[in-house]
């Protein structure tokens, strides 16, 4: 049981992760007061089935040139026997209205003992480099070298990169991530408008955007994940909600809720607090 545990945690970490990079922003329509910079500050609850695995805390400062983020995940109840896995993401870059250019993402995982941190610097037109605290196979890291690019983003860029890019069409298209040690695709759909009404999990309520992703490995796995993954690739349903952006002059879209399934187990994801610029979404 415990191994089980620790297979599904693992592979949740690509949907926990993947909520949290979609806390960017996407643009949508145009406001016209300015303001010097916009704070985003969101608290998840993740559930595997019916248990609470993970918390995750999200917070993005966008101003008018520049944005930083950060997330932080951790485990919560039974996942701190079974599933003790935590993680510090964090990024940094500039921004205009037609391009985003990341300058600095850092990475840290801990699974029991076991710490990894990766570091990726973009400069200029060159590739990004990178430092990791451990070792890759040679195959993968020709792999890597081969397809990682200096525009490629890392997640935590990619998503206000594709907001900007498709402001009018919002979850279309699909983005090339470099997130260290991996390479992959995310693909947007969207799904359609809703409500998220007085029943609905997590604390906001209004009008939503449902949207699905679906991830597809490209470089850095090993030839048996690759196969899998590609056989079934992981697809996730995520709802944001719309807010106004003075900073950005457009209205920004905030994930607060996520669904998905994890090994044929159902998963969930729920904006436990949503902040605003301080306000409650």
């Amino acid at each position: 049981m415990k191994n089980r545990f620790n297979n599904r945690a693992t592979k949740t970490l690509l949907a926990v992760t993947t909520l949290s990079f979609m806390a960017t922003a996407f643009g949508l329509t145009n406001h016209s007061h300015a303001a010097n910079k916009d704070n985003v500050n969101v608290s998840y609850s993740v559930y595997v089935g019916s248990t609470k695995m993970f918390k995750i805390g999200y917070s993005l400062e966008l101003g008018a040139t520049s944005y930083k983020a950060a997330m932080q995940l951790k485990p919560k109840g039974i996942a701190k026997l079974f599933a003790n896995i935590s993680m510090v993401m964090r990024a940094n870059g500039a921004l205009n209205k037609s391009s985003i250019s990341p300058s600095f993402y850092s990475n840290y995982q801990k699974k029991k003992k076991r710490k990894r941190t990766a570091e990726v610097s973009w400069e200029g037109s060159s590739q990004p480099t990178t430092n990791r605290t451990w070792k890759i196979s040679d195959t993968k890291r020709n792999a890597l070298k081969s397809s990682v690019k200096a525009s490629m983003p890392d997640p935590m860029s990619a998503f206000l990169n594709v907001g900007i890019i498709n402001a009018k069409n919002p979850c279309t298209g699909t983005q090339r991530i470099y997130d260290g040690s991996t390479v992959y695709d995310l693909s947007f759909k969207m799904l359609k408008q809703t409500l998220l009404g007085p029943k609905s999990p997590g604390s906001y309520k209004g009008p939503a955007y449902k949207c699905q992703l679906k991830h597809t490995p490209v470089a850095g796995f090993s030839a048996k994940r690759l196969a899998k993954a590609l056989a079934n690739p992981a697809v996730f349903n995520v709802w944001f909600a719309p807010v106004a952006s003075s900073v950005a002059g457009k209205t920004i879209l905030i994930p607060v809720a996520a669904t998905g399934t994890v090994k044929g187990r159902a998963f969930s994801a729920y904006a436990r607090r949503s902040l605003f610029n301080g306000q409650p979404m």
